[in-house]
């Protein structure tokens, strides 16, 4: 099962990188803005900020999955929809961000929906089924030896 889960999360992880990557060099964007002299606004800031650390933890959480956590799968099929639906909304409201931001956004956003779409499949849900007590009591069992 662990090579199963290896594949199936290493499309996964690849899109979930790339956000991490695309997040940090917008981060690396506004730092050379604001050290060159050009003025960057707090929402900005704030925004790219968040969707740095949002795609900071959906990495751990996928990487965690990947090994076989069904609890970090759980978080990060929660996580990822939620993620692509507030890049929605903020790319959306007009005015809110410089075009050039809202393209980040869109294109971070681009990255996480089919990262969402391979994680709330039920093929991927097979993956991690319930613990019952009797699996619950050998894996207790197994940890003790």
């Amino acid at each position: 099962m662990n090579e199963t889960l290896r594949s199936r999360f290493r499309p996964v992880l690849v899109l979930v990188t790339a956000y991490l990557l695309v997040s940090g060099a917008m981060e690396t964007v506004l730092v050379v803005q604001s050290v060159t002299g050009t003025s960057v606004d707090s929402a900005i800031w704030t925004r790219c900020s968040l969707v740095l650390a949002s795609a900071l933890v959906l990495l751990l959480l996928a990487v965690a999955a990947a090994r076989g956590s069904r609890s970090s799968w759980i978080r990060t099929r929660i996580i990822s929809p939620v993620v692509v639906i507030a890049v929605i909304v903020i790319v959306a409201i007009p005015g809110f961000l410089p075009d050039w931001v809202r393209l980040e956004q869109a294109l971070c956003g681009a990255l996480v929906l089919p990262a969402a779409i391979i994680l709330n499949l039920p093929r991927t849900a097979a993956l991690f089924p319930k613990a019952t007590a009797s699996t619950t009591a050998v894996s207790d069992a197994e940890r003790a030896a």
